[in-house]
């Protein structure tokens, strides 16, 4: 190496996710002797590494009936969780309030890219659960409101998403009064006519304030015995 002479080399590095994940300055050193200067003389290239953990979640309704008519019905949800960061993420926790206010159990998840119990760059998590409509649901008549959230260390969020299934309230009610004994027709004063009422809820709604009156044949109003529930 003459007096004054500069001699330059290259050379690259590729960083791999695991430099991501630690998230350390990239530090890269460079040393030169001769046998003038047998050092070694150092030189060093720090790059910093900007981790950017991001995720996102997504509660949609899968299977069951939209809108809701009918207590027993079931509503199938499907969870999808995505790392859309720069960061594999950890400690993933995802959780679930059923319509009923209690926690849902659910199943999975099933993991895209590796079932390592990390969430990888780009991987989805997917899991399902469903729900089994009340008649208290009906009944209230309020949307259906399901929300999944999920957590992990790199982001301790909570991030939260929601479906939403409306209810169908459909009240209905028929009345029949028949003759279900004494003649027919009548032949004489002093004879007895029975009737029977029934009263059936047809809709899909618990029906309160319910009030039954008779006017007999006379226009007088009549003292019904009752009811006998079935």
């Amino acid at each position: 190496m003459n007096v004054g002479e500069t001699w330059t080399y290259t050379i690259s590095y590729t960083a791999t996710q695991a430099d991501i994940d630690a998230g350390a300055n990239l530090v890269n050193t460079a040393s030169v002797t001769t046998t003038q200067v047998p050092g070694p003389t150092t030189d060093t290239a720090t790059t910093p590494v900007t981790q950017s953990p991001s995720l996102t979640i997504a509660k949609d309704q899968t299977g069951g009936p939209n809108p809701i008519t009918a207590a027993g019905q079931t509503i199938d949800y499907t969870i999808v969780v995505t790392n859309t960061g720069n960061q594999t993420q950890t400690g993933v926790n995802v959780s679930d309030v059923l319509p009923g206010g209690g926690a849902g159990s659910l199943t999975g998840p099933v993991e895209s890219v590796s079932s390592n119990g990390n969430l990888n760059i780009g991987e989805t998590w997917t899991y399902t659960i469903s729900y089994t409509v009340s008649q208290a649901d009906i009944d209230a008549g309020a949307n259906l409101v399901n929300t999944a959230s999920v957590t992990t260390t790199q982001v301790p969020g909570p991030i939260t998403d929601t479906a939403i299934t409306p209810v169908s309230q459909t009240p209905s009610l028929t009345i029949t009064k028949d003759q279900t004994s004494g003649p027919n027709p009548i032949t004489a004063a002093g004879q007895t006519i029975d009737y029977t009422i029934v009263v059936t809820n047809t809709g899909n709604q618990t029906q309160t304030g319910v009030n039954v009156s008779d006017v007999l044949p006379g226009g007088g109003a009549g003292t019904l015995t009752g009811p006998s529930r079935a």
